[in-house]
């Protein structure tokens, strides 16, 4: 006798109701499931965008402040005073306070925002004499 005998039992039967695979709901359920992150992301894109150009514009704003405080520096104490300008879109006035030792310097920046709001940001430094 042989040592591998075949067995006579048979292999068991897989019936058609317990096929792999995806049913029609299932897939239903993971299209859903997937539009509706899809839109999440498409969603927030656009709300990315307008944070970025809104951070664009004041960044531009604080560059100007920065600009005209450097420029009051430059200056001498008896120099200094107080004015209105118009720079890349964004509307800067200053005003310069002498106290003891120093100019108090204030500069207000307003620019447009988004939704066709006007933004102001005010910059205050002391400026030694």
């Amino acid at each position: 006798m042989s040592a591998f005998r075949q067995s006579n039992r048979r292999r068991p039967v897989v019936s058609l109701g317990c096929r792999a695979g995806f049913t029609l709901v299932e897939l239903m359920v993971a299209l859903m499931v997937f539009v509706v992150g899809v839109l999440a992301v498409t969603g927030s894109s656009a709300v990315v965008m307008t944070m970025v150009g809104g951070s664009q514009r004041r960044t531009i704003a604080a560059a100007v402040a920065e600009s005209r405080v450097e420029q009051l520096r430059a200056q001498s104490c008896t120099a200094h005073a107080s004015g209105y300008a118009q720079t890349r879109g964004v509307a800067e006035t200053w005003s310069v306070v002498p106290v003891a030792l120093a100019d108090d310097v204030t500069v207000r920046v307003t620019f447009p925002s988004s939704g066709g709001n006007v933004t102001s940001q005010i910059y205050r430094t002391y400026i030694p004499c």
